[in-house]
Parts: structure tokens; C-alpha cells; sequence
């Protein structure tokens, strides 16, 4: 038999006279928030293997309710877009021009909503025109980004880097040609006084937003930091679930080989053969197939009662559930955790409120800053705002919008005139649904 690794030697000295307990845990754990800095890069990492942000992204991906909640706050952030001073707005002018070549204002505002649901950080590209001042504004995959170092002179950071594959440019030194694409490039941090200097003139200028977080000096922390754990949880159990469903809702069984064991080496291999087919939550309820000659070889196979697995999963889905929506800080009414508990549409609209005030209107506020800063730079005054979603018709039920709503300000979300004190009522005018207004109403005008 070759050498034996480590982790072979251990655990042949685990391994006891006659049963072996088969660890078949597959380890694994929620991203870890890190800035690590190496000597030989220069740009920082962001998290152990630099790939943090990819793993945020996985995560979402594979949690309905974290996703969900994240659509939700991006859609939010991103408001009614850009509300402007005044009508033939010069701010207006600008970023419609400047935004053009990159599918216009709202697609900005809507990416950098993202992105800032995800990671609260920002990343906008833009370029000058000979005259110093920009013509181009667009948004950067705030995932795509890495910090470079900081200059200890003056406290900033001068240089960002680009790469749409961190986990190949991480590990690469020497490019195929195949992967020259993924190489890091450098992009100037934004700084108008270097417009002419030949980086800027290549790659533009990046402007990089991201919310404070305690002893971070490079990255954000998204805001949901504390339900990383659960929304892993959350994922795995969908996968269990699923992969029981694939191999016929089949539980666990217990093996016993009437062989002779004895001998470590070939434990060994069948230890290793059973946790290689059972290990992790992808390769629950397999079914191991042995087969030999004789009646005295026959493998004896029990099954193993898994009774209650299904309802203590459910029980932690459940938890884990309330675990996310607190660390995402959304009102549960808004994640739809609470539709029939018999709340109305004020507790609604009121929940939306506060989540808009707490969480929403700063995220916005990132935005707009950046938005103004090169409004400001351009010599233009006005300032720019999102518009904030109201809890109107487009997000609560007719129901909800009565028990929530006076009548005149039902009537005014449909456009329509106050009523006269004449005729006003405790009923609340009826609205045929094909949007025409009843005689009732049509007499009440």
C-alpha cells in the first residue's frame, strides 16, 4: 500500500475493533468577512480567497427568501429613479447624455440599487472630455472591483483593479492567452485634478462608495452580515430536500459486510468507498449496492428509521427563516412572512415606512451623493434625489388600500376630485374593474 496521508493515519488509529462510526459530515461554512493584504498583490483581497463577494452571490442564488428580500430592497433603493429640480433640467441633460452609450439614467440607477442591496457599496466609471469636465458616466460591477493598497502618505486609495474572474486572476501569475482577458487592469480612483494622466485617459476614472464598517478599511460589509450562517442553513436544507426527492425520499441504512475486516488497510478503502457515497447533503438517501457469490458473503442491510428528520428540518427552515428577515432588518409583512395574520394595510404601509426611513433612504443617500459630487464638478447646481416608493396601489391590495385609506385619498391615487361634504359617506365609492367608476361615483362628481 503507498504512504499514507495524514488524514488517513488518523484515521486508522480512530478506528475501533469491530464498528467504525462513519463520519459522513461534509464541512463547510458561511463567507468569511476579510481584508487580507499581500505583499506580491497589489490590490487587497476580499475575504480568504478573494472571492467573498462570489460567495454572497452564490448564497442569494440559492435562498428564495434571502433573494427575495434582496429584490425587494433593490427595487426600493432604485425608488421611481431620478427626481430632478425642475423641468428642462440641465442635470437632467447631463446624465441622459452621459449615460446613453450604457443604457440611460434608469439603468444606472437600477444597477447601482443592486449593488448596493448587496454589498452597501457603489462603483461608477467616468471618463473626461478635454475640457476636464465628464461626459461619460457608468456603472461597475461592485463585485468585479478590488481595492488597491492605501497610500500611507496620504490615507487614500489611488488604484482599483478589474477582473470579471477573480478565482482565475487570484491564483494566475503567467496568462494563457485564452485568460489574458481575465488579467486585472488598473482604474485610477477619481480624482479630477489627474483627468489628463494617461490611466485616466484609458480607463477612465472609478469612483468607490461603501458604508463604514468597524476595522474594515477597504470593503463594506453587507448589511445582512449576521444571517450568513441561517441563510446557508436555509440553502442546504433546499438542497437536502431536493436530493431526497431525487433518490426516491429513501432514509438511511446500516451495513454490515460479513468479511474480514480486520486488517486496517482494507477498512481503510471501504471506509473511504462509503464516505465518498454518502458524505454531504447532495448524496443523502443514496443506496450503496454490493454484490458477491454465496449466501455467506450477503451483505446484511438494515434501515435506519429517520422519523422526524423532515419535521425537525422544517422546524429549523422556520427558524432560519426569521433568523434572515432579522438580519436583513425588513419588516416581516414586507418578506411576506406574515400575510395571514390578519394585518391590515396601515400596519403595511407603516412597516414601509419605517423599513424606507431605517434602511432604504440611507442606501439611496449613498447614491445620490455620488451623483451630485459629479453634477457639482461639472459646474451644475441642481442636485438630484431618488424618488421614494409610496405604499399606494402598486403595493397594497384594493382591500388593504380601503382599510388603510381615507376616501379622498383613495380617489386622488385614481386621479380623481375630493367629494363634496354632500355626499360624502362611510362607504368607499365602488370601482368597476375595467377602471370606470360606477353611476354612483359618476353622480357623486
Amino acid at each position: 500500500m503507498d504512504k499514507l496521508s495524514r488524514k488517513e493515519e488518523k484515521l486508522l488509529k480512530e478506528l475501533s475493533s469491530g464498528v467504525d462510526m462513519i463520519s459522513l459530515s461534509a464541512h463547510s461554512q458561511a463567507p468569511i468577512v476579510s481584508e487580507r493584504i499581500q505583499d506580491k498583490k497589489p490590490w487587497v483581497f476580499w475575504g480568504l480567497d478573494n472571492l467573498f463577494p462570489s460567495k454572497l452571490i452564490s448564497l442569494s442564488d440559492n435562498s428564495a427568501l434571502h433573494s427575495a428580500i434582496l429584490d425587494t430592497k433593490a427595487k426600493m433603493i432604485a425608488g421611481t429613479h431620478l427626481v430632478y429640480e425642475s423641468e428642462n433640467s440641465a442635470a437632467e441633460k447631463f446624465f441622459n447624455e452621459a449615460t446613453e452609450k450604457w443604457g440611460g439614467t434608469n439603468e444606472l440607477i437600477n444597477r447601482l440599487a443592486v449593488d448596493v442591496a448587496y454589498f452597501k457599496g457603489l462603483t461608477i466609471n467616468v471618463t473626461y472630455e478635454t475640457s476636464k469636465k465628464i461626459n461619460g458616466v457608468r456603472h461597475f460591477d461592485f463585485s468585479t472591483v478590488r481595492s488597491g493598497k492605501i497610500n500611507t502618505d496620504n490615507g487614500l486609495v489611488e488604484n482599483f483593479y478589474y477582473s470579471t474572474r477573480w478565482d482565475i486572476a487570484t491564483r494566475k501569475t503567467v496568462y494563457s492567452p485564452k485568460d489574458e482577458i481575465y488579467r486585472p487592469k488598473k482604474l485610477v480612483a477619481f480624482d479630477p485634478s489627474t483627468f489628463n494622466s494617461p490611466d485616466s485617459k484609458k480607463g477612465g476614472q472609478l469612483i468607490f462608495s461603501k458604508a463604514y464598517s468597524p476595522s474594515n478599511s477597504y470593503y463594506p460589509k453587507p448589511s445582512y452580515i449576521g444571517g450568513l450562517s441561517y441563510i446557508d442553513i436555509a440553502a442546504k436544507i433546499a438542497t437536502f430536500h431536493k436530493s431526497q426527492l431525487d433518490n426516491g425520499m429513501t432514509g438511511n441504512i446500516h451495513i454490515h459486510i460479513p468479511r474480514d475486516l480486520s486488517n486496517k488497510e482494507t477498512r481503510l478503502k471501504v471506509l473511504k468507498g462509503l464516505k465518498d457515497n454518502y458524505a454531504g447533503v447532495q448524496n443523502t438517501g443514496r443506496i450503496l449496492l454490493t454484490y458477491g457469490t454465496g449466501d455467506a458473503n450477503k451483505p446484511d442491510v438494515t434501515p435506519i428509521s429517520n422519523n422526524g428528520v423532515h419535521e425537525a428540518l422544517s422546524s429549523l427552515n422556520e427558524k432560519s427563516n426569521q433568523e434572515i428577515v432579522s438580519s436583513h432588518a425588513i419588516p416581516r409583512q414586507l418578506a411576506q412572512l406574515d400575510l395571514g395574520t390578519g394585518f391590515g394595510g396601515l400596519e403595511l404601509a407603516q412597516s414601509m415606512a419605517q423599513f424606507q426611513t431605517m434602511s432604504i433612504s440611507p442606501s439611496q443617500g449613498m447614491i445620490e451623493d455620488k451623483l451630485n459630487a459629479i453634477l457639482k464638478h461639472n459646474g451644475i447646481k441642481e442636485k438630484v434625489m431618488i424618488g421614494r416608493l409610496e405604499p399606494s396601489s402598486p403595493v397594497l391590495s384594493e382591500a388593504l388600500i380601503k382599510v388603510s385609506h381615507t376616501i379622498d385619498e383613495i380617489r386622488e391615487m385614481n386621479k380623481k376630485q375630493p367629494l363634496t361634504d354632500e355626499v360624502k359617506g362611510s362607504e368607499i365609492p365602488e370601482t368597476k374593474s375595467n377602471g370606470s367608476s360606477s353611476d354612483t361615483d359618476r353622480t357623486e362628481r
